[in-house]
């Protein structure tokens, strides 16, 4: 299946297997310079990615917020909240179900995974009662409890956030390929090793031919890879808001993705891999650097970018400022090594930091050497 990338070609060529990518992500400008490693991205199953549920578009004139939940199931609609008791969530759905359903949307599958938590470190209690973390792949805010906390039919987790501009570390052109993903999602968090997600990814290399850049929206259900998905489009700076849901009858999965600054959505359904437990152990709000090829990516150099309405709902509303009684909340600081090269990171290092500015607003920060 295919994907719509935004990929911006500074200078150079495409190179074979590059051309291989483009056969996949036939409805992109995808156009790649220097190294060929973006286009090793794809994977050569594509079985995952044909297996995804894509919701019956609206009919034309269809008003989510008079239809009836039957409705706004079918046709791929998050949950509604309800607007007397939590109208800050019902404000959120009411704009995010307003943007019109892309058209045609693709999938395709990818090597990218954005997994669980890795390199965990515990640190101190802080003083809001929120536990410092360390870890080698995440930063920012996770929320966990006892297994099937989040097991509701229902259950969801929500955040928007800005696209960060795809770029390496200031004075650095060493043809490494450097990404960085935004996301919330369930499981993942010290115990569980799955993780149900969705978000915005971001990639760029520099070499001697030049800059290549790349962005699209994903979905996921670790341990399987990322499906990269052409609706809704991409950009630097488009603001965006991801709704993930669990759902007690199969498809389980969903992902609703949408770009206001486009006024565009997409929606898509999936079940996780048959070996896999979801535990609904944990809710999270993650900027990560993928795993690629066996390894974790160097980070990109995001420099800053935040999260805003950051919610999830199981019955109750939580945010990444919650200290609910049965839960614990962690800071969690993204730290190197392994970095490539490792001259750059030979001891430990924070490279991505979250600060909480709200009850549900938060900002992120890079520090070198991806900075």
């Amino acid at each position: 299946m295919r994907n719509k990338l935004l990929v911006e070609q500074i200078t150079g060529r495409l190179c074979a297997s590059i051309l291989l990518a483009v056969a996949f992500f036939s409805q992109s400008t995808l156009a790649l310079a220097g190294s060929s490693r973006f286009g090793e991205i794809v994977s050569s199953d594509q079985s995952v990615a044909q297996s995804v549920i894509i919701p019956t578009a609206p009919p034309a004139g269809f008003a989510p917020t008079a239809a009836s939940d039957a409705d706004l199931e079918y046709y791929g609609y998050p949950p509604r909240p309800d607007e007397q008791s939590a109208p800050k969530a019902y404000s959120n759905w009411k704009k995010m179900v307003s943007a019109p359903r892309g058209v045609n949307p693709q999938a395709t599958q990818t090597t990218i995974s954005a997994g669980p938590a890795s390199g965990v470190r515990m640190g101190p209690t802080l003083s809001n009662g929120n536990v410092s973390v360390s870890s080698n792949n995440w930063s920012g805010y996770a929320i966990t409890a006892a297994n099937g906390t989040w097991t509701h039919n229902n259950n969801y987790v929500f955040q928007q956030f800005f696209v960060p501009v795809a770029q390496p570390a200031f004075g650095v052109c060493n043809d490494v390929p450097v990404y960085s993903v935004q996301w919330p999602g369930f499981d993942g968090a010290f115990i569980s090793g799955d993780v149900l997600q969705a978000g915005a990814l971001e990639g760029a290399q520099c070499s001697s031919s030049g800059r290549a850049t790349l962005y699209t929206a994903w979905y996921e259900w670790y341990p399987f890879s990322m499906t990269f998905v052409s609706v809704p489009a991409v950009q630097p700076g488009d603001l965006l808001g991801v709704e993930v849901w669990y759902t007690t009858t199969s498809p389980h999965g969903h992902a609703y993705i949408v770009n206001y600054t486009l006024n565009t959505s997409g929606s898509y359904a999936f079940n996780p891999p048959s070996t896999t437990t979801y535990l609904g152990d944990s809710v999270e709000w993650v900027q990560e650097r993928p795993g690629v090829n066996g390894g974790l990516a160097d980070l990109l150099n995001y420099v800053g970018d935040a999260f805003n309405e950051a919610e999830a709902y199981n019955g109750s509303y939580y945010y990444p400022s919650s200290t609910l009684s049965g839960t614990t909340t962690y800071r969690i600081l993204m730290t190197c090594p392994p970095w490539n090269p490792s001259s750059a990171c030979t001891s430990t290092k924070t490279i991505s930091s979250p600060y909480l500015y709200s009850p549900y607003s938060l900002w992120f920060y890079d520090s070198l050497p991806a900075y």
